[in-house]
């Protein structure tokens, strides 16, 4: 089973952490504030990517890290 990603654009606090640490998911959309590279399923109001399986480790770090906590993690 793979592993998808999100941000809350909400409570982003802009820290960079995550597209400093992981630019293949996460990238800056302004002032900023986090989102996924790409869009791979939507689910309402939500906007999830399929993390690549070389890159799990790494992105359940940087939500780990989170300061604000605005990086969500599931099992897809």
């Amino acid at each position: 089973m793979g592993m998808k990603v999100r941000v809350d654009k909400d409570t982003c606090t802009a820290c960079e952490l995550c597209y400093d640490r992981v630019p293949e998911v996460f990238k800056d959309v302004g002032d900023g504030i986090a989102d996924v590279v790409q869009v791979d399923i939507e689910d309402g109001d939500e906007k999830w990517m399929n993390i690549p399986d070389n890159l799990t480790d790494e992105v359940q770090e940087v939500a780990d890290e989170c300061p604000s906590g605005s990086i969500i993690v599931e099992e897809d």
